[in-house]
C-alpha cells in the first residue's frame, strides 16, 4: 500500500510538473520491489525508442525536471509519513 502511495506521488509529479503522459501506476512481481522492507518503486522515465522522448531524456532540462519530480514526490511522501508517526504518539 505504501509503495503504491509513493508511486502515485511520483506519477502525479511527472504529469503535473513535467507534463508527461499519465500511464498509471502498475504493480509487478519484480524481486527488487516485493522483497524490500520499505516502500519501493520502479520508475520508467520514458521510451528511448520514441525519438521525442529520447531527446527529452538526454537533455539537461529533461533530466533536471525528472529528478526534481522524483525528489518532490519522495519529500511529499516523507512529510505525510512523518505526520502519521507523530499523530500516533
Amino acid at each position: 500500500r505504501q509503495s503504491e502511495k509513493l508511486a502515485s506521488l511520483v506519477q502525479n509529479q511527472f504529469e503535473e510538473r513535467v507534463g508527461r503522459d499519465n500511464r498509471g501506476v502498475h504493480q509487478a512481481g519484480f524481486y527488487v520491489l516485493w522483497s524490500a522492507s520499505m516502500p519501493s518503486v520502479l520508475v520508467e522515465m520514458g521510451f528511448l525508442t520514441n525519438p521525442r522522448e529520447a531527446r527529452f531524456l538526454k537533455s539537461d532540462k529533461g533530466q533536471t525536471y525528472l529528478a526534481s519530480a522524483i525528489f518532490r514526490a519522495v519529500r511529499a511522501y516523507k512529510k505525510d509519513y512523518e505526520k502519521g508517526i507523530y499523530r500516533s504518539k
